[in-house]
Parts: C-alpha cells; sequence; structure tokens
C-alpha cells in the first residue's frame, strides 16, 4: 500500500500549497457567513403595512425594505401561532410534528418533541452564536425545553403566548393562573418590568448586534416580536400615547392604539437595521421580516388586525389566516426591488436561510426537512420551486386547507364558522394620509436613501403587491362546513367563487393526495392543563414544574387521552366498511366456536357420570343465575367484542 500512498499524501500537500498560494497572492478569503435577522410581527394582519396598499398605519422602514428587497406576495403560514412556530424552527409541516392542533396555553405540559432538530441547532454546529429575543410558544413544562436548552446560546423573552406591554404578566384565557413570564436565558429578568416590550427587546437587539460587530463571529438572531399581538383580556392593546396620539385621524381607538403598536414595531425595524450598518454587519447581512399568521380583527385576543380584503383571519382556514405579509432584504440577493408571486411556506426558511449560509442540511439523524430551499430562486429570480402547499389538516377540530397549482382546497373549518366572513375594511369616515405623504414618509428612511429608490419605484412595487378583488369574479359561496370549497386562488385571491363542482376531477385528485397526508400525519401533542403550573407555587413567575419530560410524559399518556377530544374525521366511511366488516365477521365466528365448544364439552361429561349417582346429590356442572333460589354465584365467563369507530364521518364530509 506505500507505493500508492506516497503519491496521494503529495498530491494533497501539493494542493493545498497551491490554494494557500493562492489566497496570499489574489488576497482572496474563504466567504464570510451571512449574519442572519429573522424578525416575526405576532398576530399583524396582510393589511397593517403599506406596502400593500394602505395609508392607514405608518410602516415607513419595513416598507422600504421591502421595496429595495423582495416582497414576498404568497408567504403562507400555519393560522396559528404555536404551528406556525413550530414549522419555522424545524423546517418540518406542524402536521409532521404533532403540533397541527391549537396553541400552547402556559399552563398545558406541553411542546415542540425534543426528536426535533430545530434552526438555532443547525446554525451553531456551522459555527454561528444564536440568539432568541422575544417570544417563544414551543413549551416550557420542563426545563429541557427552554430556548438555551435547544440550540439557543441566549435568550431575553417570554416563554409563553403573549404578555402585557409593560409589566409581562401573562394571564391565562383557560383558568384563573397569572404570573411574570420574562428570562434572561434560564433566570427571570425582572430589569424588563416598566418598559414597553417592543423598546426593551429592540435595546437587546442593539446590544446583540454590537456584540457581533466587535467579534466579527457569524450572528443568527431569531427576534420574536410582541407586537402586534394583544395583551392580556383586561388591557389587550398597549402603546405609549405620544405614539397613539400620532394616529388622531383613525377614529376607532382600538385600532388607533394598535396603528400606535405597529408603528413602535416599525421603528424596531429600522433600529435592527441602522445598528447593523453602525456595526459593519450590513452588507453581509440577511433581514427576514414576516407576520407568523394572520391578524385578528374580532374575537378571543381580537387586536384590530386587518387581512382586507382576503377572508377570514387568524384561527381559520381562509387566506386571511394563512397569507402572510413577508420580505427578504440582503445585498447578497441578486435580483432585489422586485414583488415575488412565488409560492412560499413558512417551513421553508430553516433550508433556505441555512443554503444561504453554506449549511447542509440533508436527511438530520433527528428527521427530515420538509421545507424547500428556495434561496437561489430568492436571490436570483429564477422561478417557482414550490407548487404543493399545505396550511394545516386538523382532525380535532375537523378542517383541512391546502394548495396547488394554483387551487386552493378547504373542507371544514374553525368555531362554525364565526372566522369566515371578510373583516378590517378600513373607515371611510378616517381622513387618511393621502400617497404623497405616504411616498415622502419612505423616503425619508435611510434604508430607502441607501437602497436609491424613488416615487416612482415605490408606486410601481406597492400597485403590484396590492390585492384588488374587485367585482369581475362572479360569486358562489360556499359552506365548507357542508361540502369541500375549491377556488382558483390566483385569479380569486378572495376566495368568493366556488368551482368545486366545475372541477369534480380534479377535486377528487386532492382529496386522494390529503387521505396520503392524513395517514402520515403524526399525533397532535397536546396535553389538558395541568394545576401544577400554577405561578403562585412559584412565587407568582411562570415557571417549569415538571423535572423528567420522558416519565411524566408517559405516566400522562392515558390519563391525557382520555382528555382530548376525539378527532372529528379520522377514518373515510368506506375506509371504516373495509375495517368493521372483517372484524365483526371474526367476531361473530369466534363467538359461536366457543359456545359450540362450551356446549360440547358440558354434554361429554355429562354422558360420562356413571348412572348410579344420585342426581339430587350430584354437584351441578352448569352455572346457575344469582338469582335462583339455591343462592350459588353465576358462573359464567363474560365475553364482550367491542369495536371501537372513531367516527361515522369521512374525511371531507
Amino acid at each position: 500500500m506505500t507505493h500508492l500512498t506516497t503519491p496521494l499524501l503529495v498530491c494533497i500537500i501539493v494542493t493545498v500549497g497551491y490554494r494557500a498560494l493562492a489566497v496570499a497572492a489574489y488576497g482572496q478569503q474563504p466567504p464570510k457567513r451571512p449574519h442572519i435577522v429573522l424578525i416575526t410581527a405576532d398576530d399583524m394582519g396582510w393589511n397593517d403595512v403599506g406596502f400593500h396598499g394602505s395609508n392607514q398605519i405608518a410602516t415607513p422602514h419595513i416598507d422600504a425594505l421591502a421595496y429595495d428587497g423582495v416582497i414576498l406576495n404568497r408567504h403562507y403560514s400555519a393560522p396559528m401561532c404555536t404551528p406556525s412556530r413550530a414549522a419555522l424552527m424545524t423546517g418540518r409541516h406542524p402536521i409532521n410534528v404533532g403540533m397541527q392542533h391549537y396553541v400552547i396555553d402556559s399552563d398545558e405540559p406541553w411542546g415542540l418533541g425534543l426528536d426535533q432538530r430545530i434552526m438555532p441547532q443547525y446554525f451553531r454546529a456551522a459555527g454561528y452564536r444564536t440568539h432568541m429575543i422575544g417570544k417563544w410558544h414551543l413549551g416550557f413544562f420542563t426545563e429541557h425545553y427552554i430556548p438555551t436548552n435547544r440550540g439557543f446560546d441566549t435568550h431575553i423573552g417570554y416563554l409563553g403566548p403573549y404578555v402585557d406591554y409593560w409589566s409581562y404578566v401573562s394571564k391565562m384565557n383557560s383558568g384563573t393562573f397569572e404570573g411574570y413570564d420574562m428570562r434572561q436565558n434560564q433566570f427571570v429578568n425582572y430589569a424588563a418590568n416598566g418598559t414597553y416590550a417592543t423598546d426593551y427587546f429592540t435595546s437587546a437587539a442593539r446590544d446583540i448586534i454590537a456584540q457581533h460587530g466587535k467579534s466579527g463571529q457569524p450572528m443568527l438572531l431569531v427576534m420574536n416580536h410582541l407586537a402586534p399581538h394583544a395583551g392580556n383580556d383586561d388591557d389587550p392593546l398597549q402603546a405609549p400615547q405620544e405614539t397613539i396620539d400620532r394616529f388622531a385621524y383613525i377614529g376607532n381607538s382600538d385600532r388607533r392604539t394598535y396603528a400606535a403598536m405597529m408603528s413602535k414595531l416599525d421603528d424596531s425595524v429600522g433600529a435592527v437595521y441602522e445598528s447593523l450598518r453602525a456595526n459593519g454587519m450590513l452588507d453581509n447581512s440577511i433581514i427576514v421580516f414576516l407576520s407568523d399568521n394572520g391578524g385578528v380583527t374580532r374575537g378571543m385576543h381580537s387586536n384590530t388586525g386587518s387581512n382586507y380584503p382576503f377572508r377570514g383571519q387568524k384561527h381559520s382556514p381562509w387566506e386571511g389566516a394563512v397569507r402572510t405579509a413577508a420580505l427578504i432584504w440582503s445585498p447578497l440577493l441578486k435580483d432585489t426591488q422586485r414583488v415575488s408571486n412565488q409560492w412560499f411556506h413558512i417551513s421553508d426558511w430553516l433550508p433556505t436561510l441555512a443554503s444561504a449560509a453554506g449549511i447542509a442540511l440533508g436527511n438530520s439523524s433527528f428527521s427530515d426537512i420538509d421545507g424547500i430551499d428556495q434561496w437561489e430562486a430568492l436571490a436570483y429570480g429564477t422561478g417557482n420551486p414550490r407548487q404543493r402547499l399545505m396550511n394545516n389538516l386538523d382532525e380535532i377540530f375537523g378542517y383541512t386547507s391546502y394548495m396547488e397549482n394554483g387551487f386552493k382546497y378547504i373542507n371544514g373549518t374553525t368555531l362554525n364558522g364565526v372566522n369566515d366572513a371578510w373583516y378590517g375594511e378600513t373607515d371611510p369616515l378616517d381622513q387618511l394620509p393621502d400617497d404623497e405623504q405616504y411616498l415622502s414618509s419612505v423616503m425619508a428612511t435611510r434604508i430607502a436613501r441607501a437602497g436609491r429608490l424613488d416615487e416612482k419605484l415605490i408606486s410601481y412595487l406597492r400597485r403590484h403587491a396590492t390585492v384588488n378583488c374587485g367585482n369581475s369574479i362572479a360569486t358562489k359561496p360556499c359552506n365548507p362546513l357542508v361540502k369541500p370549497c375549491l377556488f382558483d386562488i390566483i385569479n380569486d385571491p378572495c376566495e368568493m367563487h366556488d368551482i368545486s363542482d366545475e372541477y369534480p376531477k380534479r377535486l377528487r385528485g386532492i382529496r386522494n393526495r390529503l387521505e396520503l397526508y392524513r395517514l402520515r400525519a403524526a399525533k397532535p401533542r397536546n396535553r389538558p392543563h395541568d394545576p401544577e403550573a400554577d405561578p403562585s407555587k412559584f412565587g407568582g413567575v411562570w415557571n417549569w414544574w415538571r423535572t423528567d419530560p420522558t416519565k411524566a410524559a408517559s405516566l400522562q399518556d392515558e390519563a391525557d387521552d382520555s382528555a382530548m377530544p376525539p378527532p372529528s374525521h379520522s377514518l373515510a366511511k368506506d375506509t371504516q366498511l373495509f375495517v368493521i366488516i372483517p372484524i365483526v365477521v371474526v367476531g361473530i365466528i369466534f363467538v359461536t366456536g366457543t359456545l359450540l365448544y362450551l356446549s360440547n364439552k358440558n354434554i361429554i361429561k355429562l354422558c360420562r357420570r356413571t348412572k348410579k349417582q344420585d342426581s339430587a346429590t350430584m354437584p351441578s356442572e352448569i352455572p346457575t343465575d344469582a338469582s335462583s333460589p339455591d343462592g350459588k354465584a353465576a358462573a359464567d365467563a363474560a365475553f364482550s367484542s367491542k369495536i371501537y369507530v372513531i367516527s361515522d364521518r369521512d374525511m371531507d364530509r
């Protein structure tokens, strides 16, 4: 082997030496991994940013980033917080990790499975420092689930679904529990108390960025804002009064406060951009801004968010819940200042950003990735890699929302359809700023000046990012509680005309594919509320209250399963027949055979008895009823055969 090894070593040494000389001669350095800043708004409506056409709420920094980068006009998520955040972190669809049903209340003992590898773990393994600011909402019933045990080097923020904007107290709707929820890594952070949440998170981001500006180490910063999510029910909408006063032209007082919350969020985005620039990191940075799901115009946790002109809102299968505002900005993008209509799912961000950072995900030892790497399509505008998109399939609530090749399928809905209308149209009595004022506000930002934006370009991009449904689409309503709906979502983005009767073959094809999705879906991980989570047991602080997540889960499984509501459709009717009929036939044969065997056995025994035996004193071999005069206990062996049918409804009602 020596005569083969020596030349090989020589070749390796020569190659390495040649590359070293080339670097020395031409000053070339290995490409630096980009800094990545992922900013998530909470429950922000499609219509609550200016780049989608509304002049009601000024968001000049967000809009300038959108115009100078790429506006993702078909960005989709799950319809609620926990499912969408699970998809963002894992690159997997919520139905494949058991996170598809509802959200995690702070007193519920469950979370994103520890077997799932998430975004910061991939990036930290590649040499990144990983930071999270703000909302977690992926479980904390044991310490194993908190962000700093899931791959984040640091976490400044809260663990549950929402907090008060000033006091950081969180009150659960599910019960009487309330407690302080603010952390610095695993420790309680009381220093934040009294500072407006958006400002506090912005200050934390500045500090982290400044540290990386000095060290030069690549940074992953996930900044999950509280804004504009509602706070506690007793005081849901909060902003500094001086900011609220800037929106005096909005007649509705709640909407006026919401506009101020959005304005503070916009200031934060501008501050992050400026901090990256001041620390010499901007030229090698990627900034992503998105909303986790649609706004909440009405009902629980309403914040007056507007998804207009889309149908529905958060916690529904409609576009208003799942089509969200999003953008990406970076000097590394080669084709910018454009509106992209490529289909993009929130699970795509992990493989896309990993690709931009030169991190190979592949099929990890933990799980496969459902998301699609769309970095090349974003960077160069090369097309549309995604053609199918699952919004959600929830068998407990009983609805499906799915798209493929421009067709959207909806079957079933939430809350018996109370969120299925069109909401959030601007009050015509409000005297809104005009287009000239809007353009001036965007042009005044440093982002617009650095990108050399002009009013003509902004107007052009804004026009193409605005969705107008108009009256040209014939209306054919569909109630998904009665039958499935099918929409041409490209030409009918407001879901006004059901075409299911016109395309029966396509409808059947979609239903068949959905059955495969359903069969592969993981069991929802949800668990009922646990009184042991009461913050009063931990000094008035929301804290992890269990120690061993594996043991706790195994002991609780049987009780929790009985507390979980059953799926509203689990087996299709045809499938049920194929399963039930053989079971019934086998059961009947088994029962009949058993009875015949017992009868024959008794007859044989009776025949063997001697005729001389006195029948009066002979012990009975035939069981007697407990109510018989002799008072003997019944000796019958009970036999029962139970067939459990989860539901008698098929998947498509």
